[in-house]
């Protein structure tokens, strides 16, 4: 009984530690807000039109979103800012399969009815867009400090 208790103790206080942590944005869009805006969907509209950059505005549109083709606005707003970061350095190969991915987010509104389904196809479109941004982001950053090495421990 003793070696049971003990290894019980031992999952928990592993799962405890170790275990990923998974943070779920909350909307930043308060009552007072919305109050102000003359409604949540003006209020959210706002925060994802003042959002500072392309993650931003992408965050709060996914942790705001309405469920319904009102997102498909807000998704819009999302992908004005987040696409001049990838579409002007995009070689026709990562065009294709931008639009294949956006084309992947519109079946979700093709093979299902209802709004709701117009709203989650948007916010992927939008992730999607963002996801871009991000890669030609990150890889202008990396690039740019990585400095050339002629010791490669992989070559032998």
């Amino acid at each position: 009984m003793r070696k049971i208790a003990a290894f019980a103790m031992l999952f928990l206080a592993v799962t405890a530690f170790c275990a990923p942590v998974m943070a779920v944005e909350k909307c930043s869009v308060g009552d007072a807000a919305a109050e102000k805006a003359d409604g949540y969907a003006n209020a959210v509209k706002a925060a994802v039109k003042d959002a500072s950059n392309c993650e931003r505005a992408y965050k709060t549109l996914a942790a705001c979103q309405l469920g319904s083709s009102a997102d498909n606005a807000l998704a819009n707003i999302v992908l004005s800012k987040c696409e001049p970061l990838f579409m002007g350095q995009a070689s026709p190969a990562t065009k294709k399969a931008y639009q294949k991915a956006q084309d992947r987010c519109n079946k979700i509104a093709e093979k299902n009815e209802g709004t709701m389904y117009q709203g989650f196809a948007a916010v992927c479109q939008a992730g999607a867009a963002r996801d871009l941004a991000r890669k030609y982001s990150g890889k202008r950053s990396r690039s740019r400090s990585r400095q050339p090495s002629d010791k490669n421990p992989r070559v032998r």
